[in-house]
């Protein structure tokens, strides 16, 4: 996958939070993006493997990988 393509769709979900955020608070919207990327990587889970012996593997991999790129965008923030 390009980077550049990624960024441009996470850019669509920041876009589309940005719009949100005319009529919803910054907390709310941000809790409603992690539980809509919950649901999203739970289906693609169940889409893709569905095995669940390995349930406790993809948890393991879906936050490590949400902690790396908090972590990278909390320092390009800072």
């Amino acid at each position: 996958m390009q980077e550049e393509t990624f960024h441009e769709v996470a850019d669509e979900f920041i876009n589309l939070a940005n719009e949100l955020s005319d009529d919803w608070a910054m907390p709310f919207l941000s809790a409603a993006i992690m539980y809509a990327a919950a649901r999203f990587n739970a289906f693609n889970f169940q889409a893709s493997d569905g095995d669940q012996n390995n349930v406790e593997d993809a948890i393991s991999y879906y936050t490590e990988q949400y902690n790396k790129m908090l972590r990278e965008n909390l320092k390009e923030m800072a």
